[in-house]
């Protein structure tokens, strides 16, 4: 099990003083991991709530309001500080987690990597087993040490370009565990065979960044595992059909470099072919683009959707 270290605010100024800063010694990794987390200094004692983990790659980028040039010196929490001012959202418990290289240069996208020596280095890599450190240690670690609704499926995702891959990856691999999955501008690869492939001149498979998560020469049959079309192509429909699917994504005239318009059509389609729905309402982003101020846009959205998704998993587990 993961030890804690204290809740300290980082050396150099924090990208918001608002959160806490927690490390975890990973057994799985084998390195120091950090994330934030947001408590919401309302919450009654005794009290308890849902949770909601953003994810990207480095911890610092939902929180960080000079993340790129068009958040304006705002960032998500004070997104959804909007959201409870104005009555629309119940106190909701923030989680940030580290899931890449320290220095940002090397994703994980939520796998147990099969050459995590291609990192060459890279701090914060470890064994590159990122996936037993999320399903195994770290949420149970918040569950352990925040009042979060523990026990059930009241927890929710947001993600965010590479983020949304592992969003949408860690709800159908696990429906147990989450309510809700919302992807903006997601990352996904395409599905091929019903399922069993991936299509392998996808440019994105190729990208050297992805060297430790995937392999060399590519590994295809454990990208197809890993790919999150894939997986709600051959999962459990009852069992996806329990999560409520958010998934958003920038208009065809922003492809390629702002928009991720075809591959978030993809993942719809492959949701819609197991009778699946997007409750977003509106999953194209007519003015959206690929920045930061348009993930924080999404989330702003869809906060409330997954409030009451939450909050409907938690009445199950009573």
């Amino acid at each position: 099990m993961p030890r804690r270290s204290s809740p300290q605010q980082l050396a150099a100024r924090p990208y918001d003083a608002r959160v806490q800063t927690i490390e975890i010694h990973s057994a799985a990794l084998g390195v120091a991991k950090r994330l934030f987390v947001y408590l919401p200094p309302d919450l009654p004692p005794g009290a308890r709530a849902p949770s909601v983990y953003f994810l990207r790659g480095h911890e610092r980028e939902w929180i960080n309001p000079a993340e790129d040039q068009s958040r304006d010196g705002a960032n998500v929490i004070d997104a959804y500080l909007r959201l409870r001012a104005a009555g629309r959202l119940g106190p909701l418990i923030l989680v940030f987690p580290g899931l890449a290289s320290d220095d940002n240069t090397v994703p994980s996208v939520l796998v147990n990597m099969r050459a995590p020596q291609l990192a060459n280095g890279a701090p914060g890599i470890g064994s590159g087993r990122f996936a037993d450190y999320f399903f195994d240690e770290l949420i149970p670690y918040v569950d352990a040490h925040f009042p979060t609704m523990g026990a059930g499926r009241a927890r929710g995702l947001i993600g965010f370009s590479l983020g949304g891959f592992m969003a949408a990856k860690a709800a159908a691999e696990r429906p147990d565990l989450f309510a809700s999955a919302g992807a903006y501008d997601g990352t996904f690869l395409y599905a091929a065979d019903r399922g069993r492939r991936v299509r392998a001149a996808d440019s994105v498979i190729r990208n050297p960044m992805f060297d430790a998560a995937f392999g060399v020469p590519r590994d295809t049959r454990f990208i197809a595992h890993s790919s999150p079309a894939n997986l709600i192509v051959r999962g459990d429909v009852a069992a996806l059909a329990r999560v409520t699917w958010l998934i958003g994504y920038g208009p065809e005239r922003h492809e390629p470099w702002q928009a991720n318009f075809y591959r978030g059509e993809h993942l719809v389609a492959c949701l819609a072919a197991r009778g699946l729905a997007n409750a977003l309402p509106h999953q194209q982003f007519g003015a959206g683009d690929h920045t930061w101020r348009t993930a924080d846009t999404f989330a702003e959205l869809t906060l409330p959707l997954h409030e009451q998704a939450l909050r409907a998993a938690a009445l199950e587990q009573g």
